[in-house]
């Protein structure tokens, strides 16, 4: 019989300052990394409370080394509105691509600091090799 991966589910909201810190402290981090092991993401959404999200040119879920998993630029992030992977201005540049061994999964935004939200809910599907 045929193994199949179990799929977990990373949910959560983060606070724009957490969204804007240094990704180096690991507060963005929602997917801790796992030693020996590789997380392919198969699906995921984000979504702006407490005001559209403004400032930053996108919010990306990223591998904790830095590789682009899903990029939403902001105006896809209305206030309320799920940005889908698939959705216009939703780019999934690694669905279903493997990353290295021992990364793990973070959020952050790109070239300024996010503004006018208050938070950032996410919800992010995922594989671990090997793992349960």
């Amino acid at each position: 019989m045929a193994a199949f991966p179990k799929l977990h589910t990373a949910t959560g909201s983060l606070a724009t300052a957490t969204v804007n810190a240094d990704v180096k402290v690991g507060t963005n981090t929602i997917v801790p990394p796992v030693a020996d092991r590789k997380i392919t993401v198969v699906d995921g959404w984000l979504r702006a409370t407490g005001g559209a999200a403004g400032g930053a040119t996108a919010v990306v879920v990223e591998g904790t080394d830095g590789t682009d998993v899903i990029s939403a630029a902001v105006g896809a992030l209305t206030e309320d509105t799920v940005a889908r992977v698939g959705d216009t201005n939703v780019t999934a540049s690694a669905i279903g691509t493997a990353l290295d061994k021992g990364v793990g999964l973070r959020i952050y935004r790109t070239v300024a600091a996010l503004t006018t939200c208050t938070s950032l809910e996410y919800c992010i599907k995922y594989i671990v090799e090997g793992g349960q």
